[in-house]
């Protein structure tokens, strides 16, 4: 969302997203197999942003107990940050003294609109901007995707605001921006959509995100994601000078 600073949101920054974010460049994706996941127990007016991070200085991505994982760091950030596979759907991040912008999560190898994921946040730190809800990019058209469940002392809201609705039992605000520099394709633009929760969710409890919901209501504002034969996760992501944090997370298929 913020991208600049915001990252995938930044990336717009949205990112996370987004990334977001996630940067998936298509050789990567030709590689990965979409496993079945297994339940686990509960264990902007439009802003214009550069999105520099899509220069990768590292990216890292596999599968992990029928799941897939990333992680990815923006061109010269500093700084440390310790991701692990947990059992089942579980991954865990921890960073300090970072600066620049990082996305990483468990997911799917490919995105679906149809996706109801669960998911426990056991705990969730963040001294910067940033965001954590589940992430993905579509082609053709391309879009950077967020569905926003709680972020750092940086809000990612930014663009232009297209309404509130209910999901999961939750509000959600809509927001979308046309973000300039380079696709996960290397083309010029793309565009980011995203839904943040209204009140922030608070850790140690087992929600539900129905993708469907927040796919349809994009499309009913003219909204319309592409190919989405890209991952998608529960991304953890942050971005800004000198963060540290910590996230722990458990998802699972509903």
């Amino acid at each position: 969302m913020k991208k600049q600073n915001f990252s995938p949101m930044v990336t717009g920054k949205v990112a996370v997203a987004t990334a977001i974010a996630l940067l998936v460049c298509s050789s990567l994706i030709s590689g990965c197999k979409k496993d079945s996941a297994k339940p686990v127990e509960k264990p902007k007016a439009e802003a214009a942003v550069d999105k520099s991070r899509l220069k990768t200085n590292t990216y890292q991505s596999g599968t992990h107990n029928g799941f897939f994982w990333s992680l990815w760091k923006s061109d010269g950030a500093t700084g440390t940050v310790n991701y692990a596979n947990g059992s089942g759907g579980n991954y865990s991040v921890n960073w300090s003294g970072f600066n620049g912008n990082f996305t990483c999560g468990k997911g799917y190898s490919v995105g679906s609109p149809t996706y109801k994921i669960g998911y426990n946040l056991g705990s969730y730190s963040n001294s910067g901007g940033g965001t954590f809800g589940w992430y993905g990019w579509s082609r053709s058209p391309y879009y950077e995707y967020y569905v926003n469940e709680t972020w750092g002392t940086e809000s990612p809201h930014t663009g232009t605001f297209l309404g509130t609705f209910t999901s999961d039992g939750a509000g959600y605000n809509v927001w979308t921006r046309w973000m300039t520099g380079k696709n996960i394709d290397g083309g010029d633009g793309f565009r980011q959509i995203y839904s943040s929760r209204v009140t922030k969710v608070t850790p140690g409890s087992n929600r539900v995100i129905t993708f469907a919901n927040h796919y349809n209501k994009w499309q009913s504002y003219g909204y319309t994601l592409g190919q989405l034969n890209i991952p998608a996760i529960m991304v953890s992501e942050t971005w800004g000078s000198n963060t540290a944090g910590s996230i722990n997370c458990t998802i699972w298929a509903q």
